[in-house]
């Protein structure tokens, strides 16, 4: 007795799992409206997301340099020597910068006096563009993304 309701059993889950072996269509199809539903818009944001990302490296390492090239610029000028020089002569340099890991960038250092202060008093004023030049022009165009810094600078 106890042989036969084993094998009763064992053929009534034979018997049920023979009759469905895998998904039907409408499982199927239900399925992959679901993923088409979730999935491409979840990529089309990371996609986006990355995008967003690898300009604010971007802009943040032309901030970064714009920064570095100010402090030097203001070591430059520490010197008495140097801020007469720079009161007389205006400068405006436009130097490559190389970024280890990024993109290659162009700088402007623009320094000139500043005609509104009165005469014993002498401020200089500096100016410093950063941005990535696509066209190698060594102009700053309106499609290209750049950071500008200005400030101005005291006699020492």
């Amino acid at each position: 007795m106890p042989n036969e309701l084993t094998s009763n059993s064992y053929r009534n889950a034979r018997r049920a799992h023979s009759r469905r072996r895998g998904a039907t269509l409408l499982d199927v199809a239900a399925g992959s409206m679901l993923l088409a539903v979730i999935l491409i818009p979840s990529a089309h944001l990371i996609s986006q997301s990355q995008s967003c990302h690898a300009r604010l490296t971007n802009r943040k390492t032309m901030m970064f340099e714009a920064e570095n090239q100010l402090e030097a610029t203001k070591i430059a000028l520490s010197s008495p020597a140097a801020f007469d020089l720079a009161w007389s002569n205006p400068t405006d340099v436009i130097r490559e910068v190389t970024v280890a890991d990024g993109p290659d960038l162009k700088s402007r250092t623009r320094i000139s006096a500043d005609p509104t202060i009165a005469a014993p008093a002498r401020l200089l004023t500096i100016d410093i563009e950063v941005w990535q030049d696509f066209d190698g022009d060594d102009r700053l165009d309106a499609s290209e993304p750049a950071e500008n810094i200005r400030t101005q600078w005291a006699s020492p």
